[in-house]
């Protein structure tokens, strides 16, 4: 099941965990597919995340359970 990696600080989608590797898209057909650990700089606030692992993501709780 594919994860969603999302800032810290402001929620914006930075990419997709796919397995052991994140994939990145970008406008204009623009796409990486990269290994951990990964920094990126969001796009939208500026603010500096870092992934180092799969598991370093917080559980997102299913739909509908409290």
């Amino acid at each position: 099941m594919d994860q969603e990696w999302r800032c810290t600080h402001c929620r914006k989608l930075l990419a997709v965990l796919r397995g052991d590797r994140v994939h990145i898209r970008f406008a204009r057909g623009h796409e990486y597919l990269v290994a951990f650990p990964v920094t990126s700089v969001c796009r939208s606030c500026r603010t500096l995340n870092e992934l180092r692992d799969e598991n370093a993501l917080p559980a997102v709780a299913a739909a509908g359970t409290p």
